[in-house]
């Protein structure tokens, strides 16, 4: 079943007319007449029924659907600008992990730099990756996603529990799943691909983030931001 985001307040018994995107999709990639679909507007869902209407694809509100995709843990990942591809890749699978909010930030080993000129067309191409995995995935609600913010921001998006993963944090270090009991939110930062300096580790740590590790082997950044956000992922399931 095909779930779409509605912009406005769906009501059962009413008529909702899927967008130009969404109509091209439902008409003419999937070749949907009478199929049932699912809308989704502001964390509430409803099965629907599609039919054409001239130049128009018309979805009718039949059914609440009151089942809960979203978990109870808010989940925030703070992910350092890695190269492109990973970097989408990141944030389509945080979507499907069930992360609230994205914060891309740039440290001190970011192979790739913000580029201000270039600003709002990304956010916008970020923002449609997220919508296209939430619906793929039936969540009830997309990410949010900050604009880009300097390393030195992150304490402002602190959660009851704060993880930094550290790729030299050691064997003696602490893992996610020993943080994360009885928590009802948390926020997980992954460096870029160069890691974080030795200054950036000091300052989590002043700033309350927990070094953790996520085992014996180096991981990639957007395997590491993906690893750690399944593990709280599960939490949020309990």
């Amino acid at each position: 079943m095909q779930q779409y985001f509605s912009e406005v307040e769906l009501r059962l018994g009413s008529d909702y007319v899927l967008t130009k995107e969404q109509a091209h999709h439902a008409r003419d990639v999937m070749r949907m007449d009478g199929d049932k679909i699912r809308l989704v507007h502001e964390d509430r869902a409803f099965f629907a029924s599609l039919r054409m209407d001239g130049g128009m694809v018309v979805a009718h509100i039949e059914e609440e659907d009151f089942r809960q995709t979203e978990a109870s843990l808010q989940l925030t990942l703070a992910m350092a600008l890695i190269r492109r591809e990973k970097f989408e890749l990141v944030l389509q699978k945080a979507t499907e992990l069930g992360v609230n909010r994205i914060i891309p930030f740039v440290s001190q080993h970011c192979v790739v730099q913000e580029k201000k000129e270039k600003a709002a067309r990304q956010m916008e191409r970020w923002h449609q990756i997220l919508v296209e995995a939430a619906r793929q995935c039936k969540r009830n609600k997309v990410p949010l996603i900050s604009g880009i913010v300097p390393f030195t921001d992150l304490g402002e998006y602190c959660s009851m529990v704060n993880l930094a993963c550290y790729e030299n944090a050691g064997s003696m270090a602490s893992l996610i799943s020993d943080h994360i009991d009885g928590i009802s939110s948390a926020t997980v930062v992954v460096g870029p691909e160069g890691g974080f300096s030795f200054n950036e580790v000091e300052w989590l740590k002043e700033h309350g983030f927990a070094c953790v590790t996520l085992g014996p082997r180096i991981l990639r950044a957007e395997t590491a931001a993906i690893y750690a956000c399944a593990i709280v992922a599960e939490r949020g399931l309990q």
